[in-house]
């Protein structure tokens, strides 16, 4: 039975609540976005949001926009503290391999055929990727979304891409890439998803060696050669090695109830 709206709704109790689903679904919260999917002014947006943080749902981030809180994090168990603890991993790992290499670093998920993306970390230079927070895209088009992707089954893959059904070249090609992607140990994306972006990819895996999110370095294409995937390489597997070495850390002491296995 579908739920039925109640005889005497309360609609900044229901926009509170949207926006909770917003912060499940997307990862973060930001006043324009917000305003604009619950029809209302940004002053209205920002003082709902307000009152969120205040109560410690959500919390600002540098680049201004909202990310889950501790007292979201404290209810425990469920997706949303699961991405808290994520985040709270990657962050210092990620700044670490901006700071290597030079260059904005991203952290993402898999949602269906598409990835995510979590978190960000960009660099100083003038001319960079900006952050991709809240941005979806085709997995199958970045360098992320390719080793989520080529962690799965194809015949899931094929599942996922219902568009390609009738398209047995599309699907060939999309396998090879997957199955080269799986062989090298990471993706790579030219131009694919965002023109003038080149990305490379790799897997950040759970406790039992499942593929749980991608960590990715974004640059400009006009700093990339191809001998520069050599380079970034080393920097990016002691990324994922470290975020995966801490999940297993914090997990041992408590097996019971891993949000990463």
């Amino acid at each position: 039975m579908e739920n039925q709206v109640p005889p005497y709704p309360v609609q900044s109790v229901d926009h509170v609540l949207q926006l909770l689903l917003m912060l499940k679904r997307d990862g973060m919260l930001r006043v324009s976005d917000a305003a604009a999917e619950l029809g209302v002014a940004k002053s209205t947006a920002h003082r709902l949001i307000s009152m969120l943080r205040f109560r410690g749902f959500v919390e600002q981030a540098n680049d201004r926009t909202y990310r889950i809180g501790s007292a979201l994090a404290d209810l425990g168990g469920g997706a949303l503290s699961s991405t808290t603890a994520l985040l709270g991993i990657a962050r210092p790992h990620l700044t670490r391999l901006t700071e290597r290499v030079g260059e904005s670093s991203n952290l993402m998920v898999r949602v269906g055929a598409d990835i995510q993306f979590i978190d960000t970390v960009e660099t100083s230079k003038a001319l960079r990727v900006g952050s991709r927070v809240g941005i979806r895209l085709a997995a199958r088009l970045c360098s992320g979304g390719k080793v989520l992707l080529a962690d799965l089954p194809f015949d899931e893959v094929v599942l996922l891409h219902p568009e390609l059904a009738d398209d047995a070249a599309a699907l060939s090609t999309l396998k090879r890439q997957l199955t080269t992607t799986q062989r090298q140990g990471f993706g790579t994306a030219i131009s694919e998803g965002e023109r003038g972006v080149v990305a490379l990819g790799m897997a950040v895996r759970g406790v039992t060696g499942e593929a749980i999110a991608a960590a990715a370095i974004a640059l400009p294409t006009v700093r990339f050669q191809r001998g520069k995937i050599a380079d970034l390489l080393p920097a990016l597997t002691e990324t994922v090695e470290g975020i995966r070495s801490d999940i297993i850390g914090l997990a041992a002491p408590k097996r019971r109830g891993l949000p990463y296995s």
